[in-house]
C-alpha cells in the first residue's frame, strides 16, 4: 500500500510540474545567455533534472523510476515559454514525452493474420473491418486466434511501460555541472517470465549553443539472448509533442518530405515544429540520425497526431546476436522560430563527419523510392498531387499521345512542340537503336486545357534532346549536332531535304549532360546548356556535315577536331550572324535556363547547389574536373541560401498575368528527387541576387514523377514535362511508353482574355507585334520579338513598328517595358553604336548595363565607347553596371583593358559576389604581359582578391622579383599580395628567393600585420632563420600536430638534410608517422644511402594498413627504395596484396622490365579476361550474393578500392565516386572491375611523372598551368610539382585500377566484395 501511495504521489508531482510549466515566468528557467548547466538527481522521485546554472526550475527532466520505462518529460522551450513535450495524451496513453520502446521483439512473422498486427492494438477480442457501405464493423476473435496473434506479435515494449516489462538497474550522473552535462540510465527488458532478455543503456548528454539545446543519445542494447526486432510501422526512439486538433504543426525531413508524406521515408534528419500553447511561433525538435548507424539513413514514423521517431523496423526485421551490443546514436536539436533546412543539414554534416555526400545519398534514396513506387495512370497521378491553395493541376497531354518526352517548347500559334527521345536507354548507353524518335506538334484546339490534336513534324533523327521554334522552322539539338529544320510552306512537316547542320561536336558520354534547354534570349541569341561530364568541341561541320540515322554509331573521333571546347556551361548561337560562343563555363548538369524582366539569366542545376545567376564571361562552380583556365584560382558560386534535394531542372521565371502578384518574378523549378515544383524568390543584392525559398508549389506525391523541364504558356499557365519512369535518374527505362505534360493554373485565373491572345502571332503585322512588348503576358512579348527578328533578317521592319519600339524604349514609364522595347529594337537592327553610347547615360541601371552588352556583342567597341566605359568604371554608382563593364572587358583587346580594369579595382566592390571575379577573369592575362604595371595596380587595389590573385599569378609566371619589390613597401594591397605569394609558392621546389629578399624580409618582419606570413614565405625559400623555426616547432611539445605536420612538409619540400635524421624519431609519434613516411620520398641517394628504406622494412609489420600503404608508395617513388621493396616482395616479407595496381605500374616505371620477373604481367590477354569474366558471371548470381557478408566486403573494399574511390563518402578521389553508380547492375559492375581501362574519363587517367632528381609520382592531374602540375596522389593531399623539375611525363590510357584484382581472392571474398558494392546503404566493417 505504501508503494501505491508513493507512486501516486510521484505521478501527482510530475503532473503538477507539467501543468505548472505553462504558467511559469520564463525567467524562472534562467537566462537564455547562460551556457552552463547543472544536473540534480532525486532518488526519491526517480528523476534527473537539468537546470541552467542561474535557473530555479528545470529545463529538462529525465524520469527513471523503478516501475516505469525511462522517458524525458518535460522539455522546456529554450526561451522558457512552456513545455514542448507531452506525457500520456488521450489519443495515445502509452506515449510518454521522449522515450524508447521496441514494438515487436522475437515475434513470429509466419503467424501474422490477414488483417495485420496493427488491428491488435485497437481490440484484441474483436477484428475490425470495413463494410461495403464504408462503415466499420467488428467480428469476434476466438481465444485461439488471440493466442496466435500474441505469438506473432512478440513482446511489445512500445505500448507497455510498466514493471512487468522494465526493471531499473541503475542511473548514473556522469557530468553534473558545466557547459555539458551527461547521465545514463540502465534498464533490464523482461520477458513474460520476468527474465532479462536485453539490457538497455541510454547515454545522454546536453549542452546549450546560443538559443538551442543539443541532446546527444547513444542507445546500447546488450542482448542476453538472441534478439529479433520484427518488422513494424514504428518502434525505437519516439517523440510526443503536445499536439491538439487545429494546432499548427509541420514535419519536414532532409529529403523535404512533409507531414504524413514523410511517414516510412528514409532521411538523415527529421524536424517537427509545433505552435504549442502560449507561443506565437513554432517550437522545434530536430532528430539527427547518425550516418554510421547500421541502417542509416533510417526510415521514420510520422503518425496522424504528429508523433515522430526513427523506425528501423519499417524496413524489416533486424537482430542483435546473443552476447553482442547494438549501438545507435541520435542527436536532437531543440529550438524555436523558423526552420532553416540548409543550416540544419550543415549541422547534421558537422555532427556526423560527412561520411557520405549529402546530395549523393539523397539521390540514392530517390532512386530506390522510384523503383518501389506504384505506377499511376495520368489522371490517378493528378489525384495524388497536392498544390497550393487556390490552384489546380490537370493532364495537358499524356501517353499514348506522347512517350519519353525530353524537351518541349511553344510556337507562334500557342501550340506545344515535343521532342520524343525514344532512343534514350540509359545515362551511358543508347543513341540510335530505337529509330522512332519524333518531333510532335500538340494543340489544344478547343482551349479546354488539354491537347486534342497531334501532328508529327519529323521522325527518325536520333536522340532529340532540345528544341526551339523560330525563323520559320525548328532548331533541334540532337547530338552531335545542332540542326535547323525549315518548314517553308507552313504545312507542319519538316522540309527534311533542306535540313541544315548548323554546328557539330556535342558529346554524349553522359546522356543527361549533353546539349539541352534551348531557349531564346532577350538579345536574339539562342541559348543552350551542356553538362560537365560530357566534353564537347563545337565547330561548324565539314561541308554539309553528317546526319545520323537508325542504328548508326555515335562518332568515336568527335573530340579530335578544332573547335570551341566546352565541358559544362551555358552557350549561345546567333541565328543570323551564324556565330557560336560559350557564355559561361562550369556547373554540374545544368538543365533549364531563363531570364527575368531585367534580362538577367538564371540556370537550374543538379547535385551542386541548384541555382546560379549567369553573366557572360563567367566561370562558375564545377561539380568536378578542371577549369580550362588554370589561373582563375576561384570560381563564382551559387546564389541560393538554402538547399533542396539535389536535382533541379526547367528554371522558369513567372512573368505572366494568370497567377497572383506574389508569384510574379519568382523562379519555378521542377525537382526530380522531391517529385515536385518549387519556387525561389530572387532578391537583388549588390550586382547579383540572393535566392531564398519561396514555395513548395506542387507535390506529385508519387516517386515516378520525373519533372525536369518547365514552360509558361500563352494563357499564363505553368507547364511541367514529366518523363515519368521508375528509374528517376535514367539508369534504365522502366516505362518506355509513358510521358506526361501537366498544367497548373489558379482556380480563378487572373489572365485577361484580350483580342488576339490566342491568335497566330505570325499573322500579325509588325506594328501589332511591336505593341505586344506592352503585354502583361511575357510569353507574347517574347514570341513577338523572335518573329520580328526573323522578319528583320529578310527585310526592314515597318517604320511605324520601329517607331513604336523606340517610343516604348525612350518614353514608357514602366522600366521593364522599356527593356523589352530596347531588346526588340536591338534584334531588329534598330540601334547604331551612337544610340547605344547615348544609352550608357540612361537613368535606369539595367538599360545602361544592356547598352554595355550590346556594344561589345561583336567584340569591336569603338574608342568612343571605351572612353565612356572608363568613365562609368570610375563613376557609375550601380554595382550592376560595374559588373557588366567588368564582364565586357573580356571582349576588348588586351592592350585596351588596362585603364578600365584599373578604375574598377579602385572601387569599393571588395565584398560583391561577382565583380572581383569578373575583373580577375579579364585582368589575369594582363598580369604576365606587363608584370610591373600589374603589381602597381595590385598595390593600390581596394579589392583584396585582385591583389592576392595577381601575386599568385606572378609566382606562376616566375616573376618573383617583381612581386618582391611590390611587397617591400607598405601599400593597401600588401597583406593580400603576400597571402597570394605564400599560397602560390606552396609545393614548388624550384623557388629561389629574389636577390634582395634578405632586405625585404627584414622589413616585413618588423610589420606585425604581415610578419607571420613573411616567415611562412621565408620558410619556403629555405631561409636559415625561418627553417630553424620549423625545427623548433618539431621539438616543441606544446605545438599542435597540424603545425608539426606542416613543418615536416615544408622541410621535405626543401629537402632539408636535418629532416633525414629526424624521421626515425618522428615515425615513433603516431600523429606524425604518415607525414614522416611520406617525407622520406623527398630524398634521393645523395642524401640517404637507403637507410630509411631499411628502417621502413624493419618496422613494416608494426604499422597499420594505411601506414603500410604510405610506406609502399614512398618506397615506389625512388630507385634506391624501390629495389628494397622489390626484394621484400620477392622474399615474401611483404605480401603482393599490399601493393596496389597503380603502385605496381609505378614500380615498373622505376625499376624497369626486371620488376615483371617479380610481379608478373601487369595486363591480362583478352582471351584470359573473357574466360575470367564468364567464370565470375556464373559465380555472382543473386542467390549467391544474398548469402554473402557485405561487412566483410567493405573490409576488402577499403583495402583494395578505397584509396581511389569514394563510397558512402569514404575513400579517395582518384577514381569516379561509386555511391551513385549503377551498382545494382551486376554486368555493369563486373565489366568495370574486369576491364577497368575499357572506358576511362580523362580526369581519371593515370599520369606518371619522374623528376630530375629521380623521384616518380603516379596519380591524375588536378590542375596544370605554365609553372606547375598539381597531381592527385592516393591517400595524400594534392602534390604540386614544378614543371622545371620534371624529366619526363607519360599520360597513360590505362586506369589506375588493376585488371586482375579478383584473382587472389577466394570465391567467398569475391562474393563479399560484390555484396558490399551492391549494398543500398553503408554497412559496418567486419575485419577478417
Amino acid at each position: 500500500m505504501k508503494n501505491i501511495i508513493k507512486i501516486f504521489s510521484i505521478l501527482m508531482v510530475l503532473t503538477l510540474i507539467s501543468l505548472n510549466c505553462t504558467s511559469q515566468n520564463p525567467d524562472q528557467y534562467g537566462s537564455v545567455s547562460e551556457s552552463n548547466l547543472v544536473l540534480k538527481e532525486s532518488k526519491e522521485l526517480g528523476t534527473i533534472s537539468v537546470y541552467r546554472a542561474d535557473g530555479k526550475l528545470p529545463i529538462l527532466t529525465q524520469n527513471a523510476r523503478a516501475d516505469h520505462r525511462p522517458y524525458i518529460h518535460p522539455i522546456i522551450a529554450p526561451d522558457g515559454k512552456g513545455p514542448i513535450t507531452e506525457y500520456s495524451p488521450g489519443h495515445h496513453k502509452h506515449q510518454t514525452g521522449l522515450y524508447w520502446g521496441l514494438t515487436r521483439i522475437n515475434g513470429n512473422n509466419d503467424l501474422i493474420p490477414d488483417d495485420s498486427l496493427t488491428s491488435w492494438f485497437y481490440g484484441r477480442e474483436f477484428r475490425y473491418f470495413k463494410k461495403p457501405d464504408g462503415s466499420w464493423g467488428k467480428a469476434p476473435r476466438t481465444i485461439e486466434q488471440q493466442e496466435k496473434i500474441a505469438r506473432a506479435m512478440g513482446r511489445d515494449y512500445f505500448h507497455n511501460y510498466g514493471p512487468e516489462y522494465w526493471q531499473l538497474d541503475s542511473t548514473v550522473v556522469v557530468d553534473s555541472i558545466g557547459e555539458k552535462v551527461s547521465w545514463q540510465t540502465v534498464y533490464n527488458m523482461l520477458d513474460e517470465n520476468g527474465k532479462t532478455i536485453m539490457v538497455e543503456t541510454q547515454k545522454w548528454s546536453m549542452r546549450l549553443i546560443e538559443d538551442q539545446y543539443i541532446l546527444d543519445l547513444e542507445w546500447l542494447g546488450n542482448a542476453i539472448t538472441d534478439i529479433t526486432i520484427n518488422e513494424f510501422d514504428y518502434g525505437g526512439m519516439f517523440l510526443r509533442m503536445p499536439w491538439k486538433e487545429g494546432m499548427r504543426a509541420e514535419v519536414i525531413n532532409a529529403a523535404r518530405h512533409r507531414d504524413l508524406d514523410a511517414e516510412g521515408k528514409k532521411a538523415m534528419w527529421l524536424d517537427i515544429g509545433m505552435q504549442v500553447d502560449g507561443r506565437d511561433d513554432l517550437a522545434h525538435i530536430a532528430i539527427f540520425d547518425h550516418p554510421l548507424n547500421t541502417d542509416a539513413p533510417t526510415s521514420w514514423r510520422v503518425d496522424g497526431q504528429f508523433g515522430v521517431g526513427p523506425a528501423r523496423s519499417i524496413d524489416g526485421d533486424w537482430s542483435i546476436e546473443k552476447g553482442t551490443t547494438e549501438s545507435i546514436r541520435y542527436q536532437l536539436r531543440v529550438f524555436t522560430g523558423e526552420l532553416n533546412d540548409l543550416e540544419l543539414t550543415n549541422q547534421w554534416v558537422e555532427w556526423g563527419g560527412n561520411p557520405y555526400p549529402y546530395a549523393t545519398q539523397l539521390w540514392n534514396m530517390a532512386q530506390e523510392e522510384g523503383k518501389k513506387e506504384k505506377f499511376l495512370e495520368p489522371n490517378e497521378a493528378v489525384e495524388a498531387m497536392t498544390i497550393n491553395d487556390g490552384f489546380k493541376v490537370n493532364v495537358w497531354a499524356s501517353e499514348p499521345m506522347i512517350t519519353q518526352p525530353m524537351a518541349f517548347c511553344w510556337d507562334d500559334r500557342g501550340r506545344m512542340w515535343i521532342a520524343e527521345n525514344r532512343d534514350y536507354e540509359s545515362r551511358g548507353d543508347g543513341f540510335s537503336n530505337s529509330g522512332d524518335s519524333r518531333i510532335l506538334i500538340l494543340e489544344d484546339s478547343d482551349q479546354d486545357g488539354a491537347a486534342d490534336n497531334m501532328k508529327v513534324f519529323s521522325e527518325g533523327i536520333p536522340f532529340p534532346a532540345a528544341i526551339a521554334v523560330g525563323f520559320d522552322g525548328l532548331y533541334l539539338g540532337a547530338p552531335p549536332n545542332l540542326l535547323f529544320i525549315p518548314d517553308k510552306d507552313g504545312d507542319d512537316k519538316g522540309d527534311m531535304d533542306d535540313l541544315e547542320i548548323l554546328l557539330t561536336g556535342w558529346g554524349i558520354r553522359d546522356r543527361h549532360e549533353t546539349i539541352n534547354s534551348l531557349h531564346w534570349g532577350p538579345d536574339g541569341w539562342l541559348y543552350g546548356l551542356e553538362g560537365f561530364a560530357t566534353p564537347s568541341v563545337i565547330r561548324k561541320p565539314n561541308g554539309k556535315g553528317k546526319l545520323y540515322g537508325h542504328k548508326e554509331p555515335f562518332p568515336e573521333d568527335l573530340l579530335e577536331a578544332d573547335g570551341v571546347d566546352i565541358n559544362g556551361g551555358v552557350w549561345r548561337y546567333h541565328p543570323t550572324k551564324k556565330r557560336f560562343e560559350v557564355v559561361a563555363h562550369g556547373f554540374s548538369n545544368p538543365w533549364g535556363v531563363d531570364y527575368d524582366s531585367k534580362g538577367q539569366l538564371f540556370i537550374s542545376a543538379c547535385v551542386i547547389p541548384h541555382l546560379f545567376h549567369v553573366i557572360p564571361g563567367g566561370i562558375y562552380h564545377r561539380q568536378g574536373g578542371q577549369h580550362f583556365n588554370p589561373y582563375i584560382y576561384g570560381d563564382i558560386r551559387t546564389i541560393v541560401d538554402h538547399r533542396h534535394r539535389s536535382a533541379h531542372g526547367g528554371a522558369r521565371v513567372y512573368q505572366s498575368d494568370a497567377f497572383p502578384e506574389e508569384h510574379h518574378g519568382r523562379i519555378f523549378m521542377a525537382n526530380i528527387h522531391e517529385h515536385s515544383i518549387l519556387s525561389d524568390n530572387l532578391e537583388k543584392k549588390g550586382s547579383g541576387f540572393v535566392a531564398s525559398h519561396a514555395d513548395n508549389f506542387m507535390y506529385a506525391n508519387n516517386a515516378q514523377f520525373v519533372g525536369f523541364s518547365m514552360e509558361v504558356g500563352p494563357e499564363g499557365g505553368l507547364y511541367v514535362l514529366d518523363w515519368h519512369d521508375g528509374s528517376i535518374c535514367g539508369n534504365e527505362v522502366m516505362h518506355k511508353e509513358t510521358g506526361r505534360i501537366y498544367r497548373m493554373l489558379p482556380e480563378k485565373s487572373l489572365a485577361e482574355n484580350w483580342e488576339g491572345r490566342y491568335s497566330d502571332l505570325k499573322q500579325m503585322s509588325d506594328l501589332e507585334l511591336a505593341e505586344l512588348q506592352l503585354s502583361k503576358s511575357n510569353w507574347h512579348s517574347r514570341r513577338a520579338r523572335v518573329i520580328l527578328q526573323g522578319r528583320a533578317s529578310n527585310r526592314p521592319i515597318n517604320q511605324d513598328a520601329q517607331k513604336k519600339l523606340k517610343d516604348i524604349f525612350n518614353r514608357n514609364s514602366n522600366a521593364d517595358y522599356r527593356l523589352r522595347g530596347m531588346w526588340a529594337t536591338h534584334v531588329t537592327g534598330g540601334f547604331t553604336e551612337d544610340d547605344l553610347i547615348k544609352s550608357l547615360q540612361d537613368r535606369d541601371e539595367y538599360i545602361r548595363a544592356w547598352a554595355v552588352q550590346m556594344i561589345v556583342e561583336d567584340n569591336d567597341p569603338s574608342e568612343k565607347a571605351l572612353n565612356q566605359f572608363l568613365s562609368m568604371a570610375q563613376k557609375d554608382r550601380s554595382a550592376v553596371v560595374r559588373m557588366y563593364i567588368a564582364a565586357a572587358i573580356q571582349r576588348i583587346e588586351e592592350n585596351k583593358r588596362w585603364p578600365i580594369a584599373e578604375a574598377l579595382m579602385t572601387r569599393d566592390d571588395n565584398d560583391d559576389h561577382n565583380i572581383p571575379k569578373f575583373i580577375w577573369f579579364a585582368f589575369e592575362p594582363l598580369v604576365t604581359s606587363d608584370p610591373d604595371r600589374a603589381i602597381k595596380l595590385a598595390k593600390k587595389s581596394k579589392i583584396s582578391l585582385l591583389s592576392e590573385y595577381t601575386a599568385r599569378r606572378l609566382v606562376d609566371a616566375d616573376e618573383l622579383g617583381v612581386l618582391a619589390s611590390g611587397i617591400q613597401s607598405h601599400s593597401k594591397g600588401r597583406a593580400s599580395m603576400m597571402k597570394g605569394m605564400r599560397d602560390g609558392m606552396e609545393g614548388l621546389s624550384d623557388i629561389e628567393p629574389p636577390k634582395n629578399w634578405d632586405e625585404i624580409y627584414a622589413t616585413l618582419k618588423g610589420d606585425k600585420r604581415v610578419s607571420e606570413v613573411a616567415t611562412e614565405i621565408a620558410q619556403q625559400f629555405g631561409d636559415i632563420e625561418a627553417t630553424m623555426q620549423l625545427i623548433s616547432t618539431l621539438n616543441n611539445k606544446k605545438e599542435s600536430i597540424e603545425e608539426k605536420r606542416a613543418a615536416i612538409r615544408t622541410l621535405a619540400n626543401k629537402q632539408h638534410p636535418i629532416l633525414i635524421d629526424l624521421i626515425p624519431e618522428l615515425i615513433e609519434e603516431k600523429g606524425l608517422r604518415k607525414e614522416a613516411i611520406r617525407s622520406m620520398a623527398a630524398y634521393h641517394s645523395t642524401w640517404d644511402k637507403g637507410n630509411l628504406g631499411g628502417l621502413m622494412m624493419e618496422k613494416y609489420n608494426e604499422f597499420d594498413a594505411s601506414e603500410k600503404l604510405e610506406v609502399v608508395q614512398a618506397m615506389a617513388s625512388r630507385n634506391i627504395y624501390a629495389r628494397r621493396l622489390s626484394w621484400a616482395l620477392q622474399k615474401g616479407t611483404i605480401p603482393k596484396k599490399d601493393i596496389p595496381a597503380y603502385t605496381a605500374r609505378q614500380l615498373r616505371r622505376v625499376l624497369g622490365s626486371g620488376f615483371l620477373e617479380v610481379w608478373g604481367p601487369l595486363q591480362k590477354e583478352t582471351s584470359e579476361n573473357m574466360a575470367a569474366m564468364e567464370k565470375y558471371k556464373n559465380m555472382l548470381t543473386n542467390e549467391n550474393i544474398s548469402t554473402a557478408d557485405a561487412g566483410k566486403g567493405r573490409y576488402i573494399f577499403e583495402g583494395l578500392c578505397g584509396a581511389c574511390h569514394v563510397m558512402y563518402g569514404e575513400g579517395g578521389i582518384l577514381g569516379p565516386e561509386l555511391t551513385g553508380a549503377d551498382r545494382s547492375n551486376i554486368d555493369y559492375l563486373l565489366n568495370n572491375v574486369m576491364d577497368p581501362s575499357g572506358i576511362v574519363q580523362d580526369d581519371y587517367k593515370m599520369v606518371m611523372i619522374t623528376t630530375r632528381d629521380g623521384r616518380t609520382y603516379a596519380g591524375n592531374i588536378a590542375n596544370e598551368n605554365d609553372r606547375s602540375i598539381t597531381l592527385r596522389v592516393v591517400g595524400q593531399d594534392a602534390v604540386v610539382i614544378s614543371k622545371s623539375s620534371i624529366q619526363s611525363m607519360d599520360n597513360s590510357e590505362l586506369s589506375m585500377m588493376p585488371e586482375a584484382m579478383l584473382d587472389d581472392m577466394s570465391p567467398s571474398q569475391v562474393l563479399n566484395l560484390f555484396a558490399y558494392l551492391m549494398s543500398k546503404k553503408q554497412v559496418k566493417t567486419i575485419i577478417h
